[in-house]
């Protein structure tokens, strides 16, 4: 027999990732399964501190409430809000009615009038001036 000597050269792209494979499997075993760590990501997430806009801030004052309460008081508000547009979109005449008709009574007119005068109360006075603008069209045929 030849005293032959064999070579076998194994490049680090093949070894590198089997070596990564074995150090997570073993960091998430010994975490407690992949399972376990996801759910404590995702209630770490949740439940962070964020500021107004949903940001996480280092200042405790900031840290007005959770992640998640800001999220869903965001989808909320803006649920309520779409709503509340199709509402008056969908009521536009019946508002407008209502408008005209309280505007033309004696006591509306009078209101429309002491809310004008209560705004404009010392603006004359103030060194800015004071601009008052009233446009006039005329009637249409189908009112």
């Amino acid at each position: 027999m030849s005293d032959e000597l064999v070579s076998l050269t194994i490049g680090k792209e093949i070894v590198n990732p089997i070596i990564e494979k074995n150090i997570k499997a073993a960091v998430l075993a010994a975490m407690g399964g992949s399972e376990e760590v996801i759910g404590l990501v995702i209630h770490n997430i949740l439940n962070i501190k964020v500021d107004a806009q949903g940001r996480p801030s280092t200042y405790s004052s900031d840290q007005e409430r959770t992640w998640l309460d800001h999220v869903l008081t965001k989808q909320v508000e803006e649920a309520c809000k779409q709503a509340i547009q199709e509402e008056i979109a969908n009521s536009t005449s019946a508002i407008k009615e209502s408008l005209v008709k309280e505007l033309q009574s004696k006591r509306g007119a009078n209101r429309a009038a002491q809310a004008l005068l209560d705004s404009l109360t010392g603006t004359f006075g103030k060194s800015w001036t004071s601009r008052i603008n009233i446009e006039l069209e005329p009637r249409s045929v189908d009112e």
